[in-house]
C-alpha cells in the first residue's frame, strides 16, 4: 500500500491544466417513451463538479382567448382561440374564442397558436363564411423545456452502491433557489461543487473526487404521463486530486503515489438525504435519529405538509440551543428565522424553515453533535413534514 505523506513533499506541476471541463453525459440508459429510470454511470478517473440536466416533454400552458397562427391557410386572419390542457400538459381541446372566430378561413386550413411553454401544435379548421366553427387537433405538439420538478420524481446518486444523495427533482430545484441561483425552464442544476461557495479559498472543497472508487451512478426516476419526455444533459469535471496537500493534478498525484510520497486523500462531500417525520398538532419533539448525526450538518431544510403551518423551532444539539425562533407570522408575533436567514442573503420563501449552520457559506462552521440532536417543531395542525439534510462527510457512504 502506497505511503501518504504531507504537504510539502509534492510539488504542483506548473505545465498542468487545471481547468474545468464539460462533455455531453456518457450515455443515458433506461429511458422509454414513457418514462422509466434512466442512468448514467460515469468514469471514476476525474473529479465531478456539477451536472446540469435539460428536461423536455410536450408541454403546453393553454388559456383563453390565444393567438392563433395560420399554417396552410390562404387568407386565414384574426383569430383567437381558448386551448384546455390536461395535467400533463397536453392539449385536449380547442375551441375560438368567443366574438373572435377569425375572418378568411376554410375548412382544411391549418393553423397553430401561440403559447407560455408549448409548440409545434397543428390544428384543421371547419370554417363557414370565413369564420372558424371548429378546431380538430392533427397535431398535439413537440416536446418543449418542462418544469423538472414536474417531470423528474427521484434523484439518487450513489458511489459503491450506497446512496450519497437520495432526493428529487423539486428538492434539488429548491435548494438551488434557496442560494438564489438563476434556473431557466427545464433546467436542473446538480451540484458538487456548489458556486455559491466561491466565496471560500478552496471552493472545491466540496467536488466528488472519485480517485479510488469503483462506481459513480445517477438514476432518474421519470413521472409517467407525459408525452415525448426526454432528459439530456451535460456534466463539469477536471482531473484534479482532493489531498491534504491541496490540489494535485492527477499526472503529479500518480507520480507521488509511484514513489511513495503521496499526500492522502481529503473528501468533503456534501450528502443529502430525505426524513418524513409525523408532526402532531401542536409541539412535535422529533424522534432520536432523524435526521442521523454521524456526520456534521451543514443545513436543514423543512417543508411542511400544508405551507404556513410551521410556527417555532427549537435546534438543540448536545443540551445547547443553537436556534430557536418564531417562523412566519404567529398572531402579533413578527417572523423571525425566515427574516434572519433572508438578511445573510438567502432566500427564506423556498421552504417552511431552513436551519442554515454555515450561515457564512464554510463548510467548517458545520454543526458536529456528540451525542444527540434535539428537534422540536411547533405546528397548527397534524401533518407529516418532509426534512432535507445536508451534511459533510469524509467518505461516501
Amino acid at each position: 500500500m502506497a505511503k501518504t505523506t504531507t504537504a510539502s513533499r509534492v510539488s504542483r506541476n506548473p505545465n498542468a491544466n487545471f481547468g474545468r471541463l464539460i462533455d455531453f453525459l456518457p450515455g443515458m440508459s433506461g429511458l422509454t417513451p414513457q418514462g422509466g429510470q434512466p442512468l448514467v454511470n460515469f468514469d471514476c478517473d476525474r473529479r465531478f463538479h456539477r451536472v446540469l440536466l435539460n428536461c423536455s416533454a410536450v408541454n403546453f400552458t393553454g388559456g383563453t382567448s390565444l393567438t392563433a397562427t395560420k399554417i396552410s391557410s390562404t387568407s386565414g386572419a384574426a383569430l383567437l382561440v381558448d386551448v384546455t390542457v390536461n395535467a400533463f400538459g397536453v392539449v385536449t381541446a380547442i375551441i375560438p374564442h368567443a366574438g373572435n372566430a377569425g375572418t378568411g378561413w376554410v375548412t382544411a386550413d391549418t393553423m397553430t397558436f401561440t403559447d407560455k411553454t408549448g409548440t409545434g401544435f397543428i390544428g384543421t379548421v371547419t370554417a363557414a363564411a370565413g369564420a372558424v366553427t371548429a378546431i380538430a387537433i392533427t397535431y398535439g405538439g413537440n416536446a418543449s423545456p418542462i418544469n423538472p420538478a414536474t417531470l423528474v420524481g427521484a434523484i439518487q446518486l450513489s458511489v459503491n452502491g450506497s446512496p450519497i444523495v437520495d432526493t428529487t427533482a423539486s428538492w434539488e430545484l429548491n435548494r438551488a433557489l434557496f442560494n438564489n441561483e438563476p434556473i431557466a425552464l427545464g433546467q436542473l442544476p446538480i451540484f458538487f461543487t456548489e458556486p455559491w461557495r466561491n466565496i471560500n479559498r478552496w471552493p472545491e472543497i466540496t467536488s466528488w473526487d472519485m480517485a479510488g472508487q469503483k462506481t459513480f451512478a445517477m438514476k432518474l426516476t421519470i413521472n409517467p404521463g407525459f408525452t415525448s419526455p426526454n432528459v439530456t444533459g451535460i456534466y463539469e469535471y477536471d482531473y484534479i486530486r482532493n489531498t491534504v496537500a491541496g490540489e494535485i493534478d492527477a499526472p503529479t498525484y500518480q507520480s507521488a503515489i509511484a514513489s511513495g510520497n503521496a499526500p492522502a486523500p481529503m473528501l468533503h462531500i456534501i450528502a443529502r438525504h430525505l426524513f418524513t417525520p409525523q408532526l402532531s398538532g401542536g409541539q412535535t419533539i422529533l424522534p432520536g435519529g432523524t435526521p442521523p448525526i454521524d456526520w456534521p450538518i451543514l443545513r436543514l431544510h423543512f417543508a411542511a405538509g400544508t405551507a404556513g403551518t410551521l410556527t417555532q423551532a427549537i435546534i438543540k444539539a448536545d443540551n445547547q440551543i443553537y436556534e430557536q425562533g418564531y417562523i412566519g407570522q404567529v398572531g402579533t408575533q413578527m417572523d423571525q428565522l425566515r427574516e434572519m436567514i433572508t438578511e445573510y442573503g438567502f432566500n427564506a420563501t423556498i421552504f417552511d424553515y431552513s436551519y442554515v449552520a454555515d450561515k457564512t457559506q464554510r463548510i467548517q462552521s458545520a454543526l458536529k453533535i456528540g451525542a444527540e440532536l434535539k428537534i422540536q417543531l411547533t405546528s397548527t395542525i397534524q401533518e407529516i413534514c418532509t426534512i432535507l439534510q445536508e451534511r459533510v462527510q469524509a467518505r461516501y457512504e
